[in-house]
């Protein structure tokens, strides 16, 4: 579980986003560059693997790592199913919630987890139904964004701080643009923001990450490279050093995630068990929260200015002068790189301000910003 501070625009909604499956975009990214070096032409199989190789090295957090066995699940679903129908998305959601759960010692209610099942849930009622394939997509995304909305009723942390699940979010939003992008719409069937406004009850959020209720200070993940290497004896003697613990993947390739106080006797048990590692990532999760709590302080203890910038420009010098001249925040853009709506939204979200004035740099950019009028949040003017 993981939940996200509001953007400033957003504090009154309950707005949650994923910091786990897209942690430092690391997993996105790995996923995304291993398709871009597939030869044209490439077949299903190809594909198949770079997306679960590089969603499982790429993977970051406990979110990250059952995300990578998401895609996993869908992939390996998918075999054997020529035509996408509401037949081969009954079998692909299947098998993802197949391997998903495999992944995790103690499923919790409420979690990514749980969206996943009711999404899986939805693709075999869309196969009971005969739906066509584009109305089961559809049928598919509404149904997890409505296991989100229920995921405080499941578990207890969230509805005291009136928060959805963050990995549950993260989730259905990518279930929403990956459909939209495969049925070639334009923008993702549910609108995120109004989305986050509906939630109830509308309170600010504070950021919490995975580490939130651990026993244990160090976040320890890495790669295990073995064709050998007993699973199952890992497995078990993962929970004897901590908690939050997942060993996935298959040989020769696996992530390893979990808390505990001594990494080193986690990296020394593989390291002797005929297996060698990488991608080594341990953080001291006490001195990053008290860290965040301090940040907190400070913010929340800064009174908002009445007005505050946000200036699109090109290139790094024109940011300097904008930011010397009094600007906030400037967003990247020019000339056939306008930035989108929720660019500007973000950016507004880090001006500590009670209204926002929005400096387009072309007349496209003003097109854009427009859509930020549509949020009430925030007193917003723009010129150009």
């Amino acid at each position: 579980m993981a939940k996200a501070k509001a953007p400033t625009s957003q504090k009154n909604p309950a707005w949650v986003v994923t910091v786990g499956a897209m942690k430092g975009g690391a997993g996105k990214t790995m996923v995304v560059d291993n398709i871009a070096k597939l030869p044209i032409g490439a077949h299903g199989a190809e594909i198949r693997k770079a997306i679960t190789t590089g969603a499982l090295m790429g993977a970051r957090g406990n979110s990250g790592v059952i995300t990578s066995q998401i895609l996993r699940g869908l992939c390996e679903g998918s075999v054997g199913h020529d035509e996408l129908n509401a037949d081969s998305i009954d079998a692909a959601f299947a098998k993802s919630q197949e391997v998903a759960f495999q992944a995790v010692r103690k499923p919790v209610e409420g979690t990514i987890l749980t969206v996943l099942r009711d999404s899986a849930a939805a693709a075999k009622h869309a196969r009971k139904k005969k739906m066509g394939c584009d109305e089961a997509l559809a049928y598919v995304v509404e149904e997890a964004y409505a296991s989100v909305q229920r995921t405080p009723d499941l578990l207890p942390v969230l509805k005291e701080n009136g928060v959805v699940d963050a990995g549950g979010f993260g989730l259905a939003i990518f279930f929403d643009a990956f459909v939209s992008a495969l049925l070639g719409k334009e923008g993702p069937m549910v609108d995120e923001l109004a989305f986050a406004r509906g939630t109830a009850p509308k309170v600010e959020i504070e950021q919490i990450n995975d580490w939130e209720g651990s026993a244990y200070r160090y976040c320890t993940e890495f790669l295990v490279h073995s064709d050998t290497v007993d699973v199952d004896a890992a497995k078990d003697f993962l929970p004897t050093m901590g908690d939050c613990d997942l060993m996935v993947g298959m040989h020769p390739n696996f992530k390893v995630h979990v808390h505990s106080n001594r990494p080193d006797q986690v990296l020394g048990w593989f390291l002797t068990h005929d297996a060698q590692i990488s991608e080594v990532h341990i953080h001291n999760m006490q001195q990053q929260s008290a860290a965040r709590t301090d940040a907190l302080a400070a913010e929340q203890g800064e009174a908002p200015k009445p007005l505050g910038f946000v200036a699109v420009a090109a290139g790094e010098g024109n940011a300097k002068i904008l930011k010397s001249l009094g600007v906030d925040v400037v967003v990247s853009g020019g000339q056939t790189m306008n930035p989108s709506t929720k660019d500007l939204l973000d950016a507004a979200g880090q001006v500590n301000a009670d209204a926002v004035i929005i400096l387009p740099n072309e007349d496209d950019d003003g097109n854009t910003v427009y859509g930020v009028l549509d949020q009430p949040a925030r007193f917003w003017a723009i010129f150009g």
